[in-house]
């Protein structure tokens, strides 16, 4: 088995020859970890972006606000991050258009100190998240009103940085609870944590790990947009499909070295939350508009479809290159 798994991994590393013709450089920027952002991984990795031309960067940006400000400023062209930095950007009046979701359900568990027993206990106490307006952000609220508590008044919220970060605050006692991703998950079991709930099992669309990029770019370089996501979904394909490749840039980039770790973390991802078509719903956008509106009224005036533009995967699909 080792002897088939390194042939296959061989093969992978070597099936892709880089085009005779210049790449076109261009940088993605990607904040948190957790919701597939190996597949991108993977497509630099294997080569699979140097084969439709481009020569990518990928640099990790801690916050999705950062990730908009480096677009706004023309550093990146290309972010991956969590919706809501998209709605607060277009309420900015930057116009970003959501072009791929990789999840279209909740991918977190609530993790806590065993002596949390139900959410009721978390009244009086410190959560974390990575930053104030991030998914995490987001989402923890989200779960918190949906428990019948008063984010920001029944518990105090505290940025403490992504879902290690905040793994390593639980364990330490600094705080008690947060989502986490499931990368993560395991190794809160491991350290006899309390998965206090599973956010999966909330019934509602919601994107993660969406890709983004600036209206102008659709504008003017539709063909630059075309040829990145034919390269990302040959590798949502190959994350799926070639479990040696996927093994080693799970290794590589999540911090997860234990093999059983790993294998549990691609089985539960592909399966359950993977998309191979990841195109973005309206449904799910209302989902993220629904919340925010909530707590400020001038995002009710943004629509769902003003946030997403599905003709590239659409084109894809059509074309047979998405089966």
């Amino acid at each position: 088995m080792r002897k088939s798994y390194s042939s296959l991994l061989f093969a992978a590393l070597v099936l892709l020859a880089a085009p005779a013709h210049a790449l076109e450089r261009v940088i993605l920027g990607y904040s948190g970890v957790g919701s597939g952002e190996e597949v991108h991984h993977l497509g630099k990795q294997f080569g699979l972006f140097k084969k439709h031309g481009l020569d990518v960067e990928i640099v990790y940006i801690p916050g999705g606000s950062t990730v908009v400000q480096s677009m706004v400023s023309g550093e990146i062209q290309f972010g991956r991050g969590s919706p809501s930095e998209v709605v607060s950007a277009n309420l900015a009046g930057f116009p970003l258009k959501i072009i791929s979701a990789l999840i279209n359900k909740f991918v977190y568990t609530f993790v806590t100190p065993p002596s949390i027993t139900k959410p009721a206990d978390l009244k009086g106490k410190n959560v974390a998240i990575s930053r104030f307006g991030s998914g995490s952000d987001f989402i923890t609220r989200m779960a918190l009103k949906s428990w019948g508590l008063d984010p920001g008044k029944d518990v105090t919220i505290l940025q403490v940085g992504n879902s290690p970060d905040r793994l390593a605050a639980i364990a330490g006692g600094r705080v008690h609870g947060s989502i986490l991703s499931l990368s993560q998950t395991p190794r809160a079991k491991k350290l006899g944590l309390r998965v206090l709930a599973d956010l999966s099992e909330i019934d509602a669309d919601y994107p993660q790990g969406v890709l983004y990029v600036t209206t102008a770019l659709i504008d003017k370089r539709p063909d630059l947009i075309r040829s990145f996501m034919r390269a990302y979904i040959e590798a949502i394909a190959m994350f799926k499909t070639n479990r040696p490749a996927a093994y080693a840039v799970i290794e590589k980039n999540t911090g997860l070295k234990d093999r059983a770790e790993i294998e549990e973390y691609h089985s539960v991802l592909t399966k359950n939350f993977l998309l191979s078509y990841p195109l973005p719903t309206v449904a799910g956008i209302k989902t993220v508009l629904d919340d925010l509106g909530a707590r400020n009224p001038k995002i009710r005036e943004l629509k769902p479809e003003e946030l997403i533009d599905t003709r590239f995967l659409k084109e894809l699909k059509d074309s047979g290159f998405v089966k």
